[in-house]
């Protein structure tokens, strides 16, 4: 946690936790910040002055058109000398200069010099962009009230859904759920990244709404990562079977045809730049917990080597392409133990001349024609 004592005001305004106080005024938060601010009176005035300077930069960006902030930007810098608590004339030019608005304009200003430090440290946290996230639209337009969870520390936090399913969320994320959920869905809403591990109901859906994806399950165990500042969301699949979605807007999933299916081993990637999802697979595939090999179970001797391809297959359930008639003559000796998959592969390949590509979240074999 966080050190506030020595704290100065600038400090207070670049922190992450005392920021998204001021802005969003939680009860969790409002607890903390009581309790910090009655054990250490002495820097009530700097909290104070951050408070309000936090909120005069918000007020100015929402109440100050772009046009009239570059008018007054010019203004401001020709006029310094005329800054005071009421409004002056400019004898040369016999008009008034509205202080109000200048002040608004040096609010800016301070955004400049604070605000873009804040900014360039942040992850998953946005508020000082006073741009509504994806996450934050879709929070906010929701009628029942939510529990929100935020995990501002360097260690993962692990939260408990109404339904059992656990959530575990890694740094500078934040998880959205209502204290009860509906007759027909378990809806979710997540903003940086996660680790689910959805209790089993057939008859209401799980559905994790993550920024530009929306993903749609069961029951089974994923990982989205979501950060709003970051080029990529991904999804991850450990165990079952998971429905993706790209979301164009607020859609209703629950009777939509996914657009990726998933299934242990296999990720999708949505790329923001152009707006596109590819299916691929994991780097470092693992046997399924539901298979635990025996000694013999990858110990090969003079079989088919398609017989190896359905053996790995049933290890890592991820599907293997090859051309069977192709290969059918081809037959393999080999003992093949813990190596990663990908290296499980390379081996079976020099040994048959063949060659191997991921397409699509499947393995494609490329082979010749045995004797």
């Amino acid at each position: 946690m966080q050190n506030y004592t020595e704290f100065t005001i600038k400090d207070f305004m670049l922190d992450d936790a005392f920021c998204r106080w001021v802005i969003q005024n939680s009860e969790t938060d409002n607890q903390f910040w009581n309790n910090w601010i009655h054990k250490n009176p002495h820097q009530t005035k700097n909290i104070e002055t951050a408070k309000e300077i936090i909120k005069m930069i918000r007020a100015a960006h929402e109440e100050i058109s772009e046009s009239d902030l570059n008018a007054e930007i010019k203004r401001f810098s020709d006029s310094r000398k005329l800054l005071s608590s009421s409004p002056q004339i400019d004898e040369a030019k016999g008009r008034y200069f509205d202080f109000t608005k200048l002040w608004k304009v040096a609010a800016v200003f301070l955004v400049g010099v604070f605000g873009v430090l804040y900014l360039s440290r942040q992850t998953g946290f946005d508020e000082f962009s006073f741009q509504k996230t994806a996450y934050k639209k879709r929070t906010d337009n929701k009628k029942e009230i939510l529990e929100e969870i935020i995990n501002d520390s360097e260690k993962t936090r692990l939260v408990d859904l109404p339904d059992g399913s656990q959530v575990t969320l890694s740094k500078h994320s934040r998880v959205s759920y209502p204290k009860a959920f509906s007759a027909t869905q378990r809806e979710v809403y997540l903003s940086g990244e996660a680790f689910f591990e959805v209790t089993k109901n057939p008859h209401k859906p799980f559905i994790v709404y993550a920024n530009e994806l929306a993903t749609r399950v069961l029951g089974t165990s994923f990982t989205i990562s979501s950060y709003d500042k970051e080029e990529e969301v991904k999804v991850i699949v450990k165990t079952g079977k998971v429905a993706v979605f790209p979301l164009n807007s607020e859609d209703e999933v629950l009777e939509k045809k996914p657009e990726v299916m998933l299934t242990p081993n296999q990720k999708v990637v949505f790329n923001r730049a152009d707006n596109q999802m590819k299916r691929s697979i994991v780097a470092s595939p693992e046997p399924l917990k539901s298979i635990v090999p025996t000694s013999k179970y990858l110990v090969f001797e003079n079989i088919p080597v398609t017989q190896v391809f359905e053996k790995l297959y049933e290890l890592y359930n991820i599907p293997l392409v090859y051309d069977n008639t192709l290969m059918v003559n081809c037959r393999i000796t080999a003992e093949l133990g813990n190596q990663p998959l990908f290296e499980k592969l390379d081996l079976i390949c020099r040994a048959i001349d063949a060659k191997y590509e991921v397409i699509d979240g499947q393995i494609v074999i490329h082979g010749k024609k045995c004797n």
